[in-house]
């Protein structure tokens, strides 16, 4: 990602850690707003285009030892809804903006020795259509107003069974291992592996999942599972699931019987995703 020199009025007061509330500062020094998103464009964004795309917002600080300085979550009804403001000292700092509509906030890790500065969604929360944007903020001596855009960092994986889905089923369980549900702020890729879920009704086919890739070409394994309550009716494993941040796979065939040997997989987009990839998983 590109790095961006800006400048705002330097204050004498010690920085303290947001507290994570969507309210606005009303002596901002950095105002910054989302002005488009990676693959729809918005000529000049409303309160209705970003809700449109989202319903959460974190707009986040971090200083050069990938610590959190500062932080503003938005859900979708706030006031403001789009832009962040920060009343920042003078400085170079790391400037994060995750837009999604997962069930909460994502928790925010300060950088390791073996990682940079992440911001990570869970199971609990469940993972959704997600935009990025990172980059160095450079604090100086004149006020400033930013215009950001936002780029898709997730793939999405959609499956169209075939088969019925199990008459005694009331829920369906995707397990999933290959991608992540964690961000590295400097890359937006994946930085952790991650063991994800994501349950669904049994009425809510086609099923679809979304995960962070970690590089432009990474493959997943899924397990699909039918349950009657707690009660494991079904249990089929689809390995070398090909996805790419960007774009959607699409895969076709049997998700209920146990068995992979006729199942279909091909990377097909609509018009606001990226280009699409066709592949053939070969019969085992």
């Amino acid at each position: 990602m590109c790095g961006l020199m800006l400048t705002a009025v330097a204050s004498c007061e010690k920085m303290m850690v947001g507290d994570g509330s969507s309210g606005g500062d009303d002596n901002a020094n950095v105002v910054v707003r989302i002005r488009s998103f990676e693959q729809t464009p918005l000529s000049s964004v409303t309160r209705t285009d970003v809700d449109d795309i989202c319903n959460h917002l974190n707009f986040i600080v971090f200083d050069t030892n990938g610590e959190r300085v500062d932080q503003k979550n938005q859900e979708l009804g706030d006031e403001g809804f789009g832009e962040g403001r920060f009343t920042l000292p003078l400085g170079t700092y790391r400037l994060v903006i995750v837009a999604h509509s997962s069930d909460g906030n994502p928790s925010v890790n300060k950088r390791t020795e073996n990682k940079h500065e992440s911001v990570s969604f869970t199971n609990a929360k469940g993972y959704t259509d997600t935009f990025f944007a990172s980059q160095d903020l450079v604090v100086g001596d004149s006020a400033i107003n930013l215009d950001i855009q936002l780029k898709r960092i997730v793939a999405l994986v959609k499956f169209i069974n075939s088969d019925a889905v199990p008459e005694k089923a009331d829920s369906i369980r995707f397990y999933y291992e290959g991608g992540s549900g964690s961000i590295d702020a400097l890359t937006g890729y994946g930085n952790v592996k991650s063991k994800q879920i994501t349950w669904f009704d049994k009425s809510e086919s086609p099923f679809e999942i979304y995960t962070i890739p970690w590089m432009d070409n990474d493959y997943l394994e899924v397990t699909v599972g039918a349950y009657q309550g707690l009660d494991l009716l079904t249990s089929t494993v689809i390995d070398s699931i090909p996805i790419r941040r960007n774009c959607i796979t699409t895969c076709r065939g049997n998700i209920f019987d146990g068995k992979v040997t006729k199942a279909s997989f091909t990377i097909t987009v609509n018009d606001t995703w990226g280009t699409p990839i066709d592949y053939q998983i070969p019969p085992k």
